[in-house]
């Protein structure tokens, strides 16, 4: 098994690319650095996007921009 963990850098965040079995295993540390970071976590299952990790910050500016 090959795990991966990509990480793209845009205007001072990270988005991290990772799988669900690491995401699990770094659970802790992922959200810190979604927390005080402000970086995003992308979770693939079977290389397919399957969910994200966002600051709370940013997740309620797309629940706003939902209403």
């Amino acid at each position: 098994m090959v795990i991966m963990i990509v990480s793209i850098t845009i205007e001072d965040t990270m988005i991290t690319e990772t799988n669900a079995v690491t995401f699990r295993q770094n659970l802790g540390e992922m959200i810190n650095q979604v927390q005080f970071r402000r970086d995003t976590i992308v979770i693939k299952k079977d290389g397919k996007t399957v969910a994200a990790l966002v600051d709370a910050r940013l997740f309620e500016r797309i629940r706003q921009m939902r209403e």
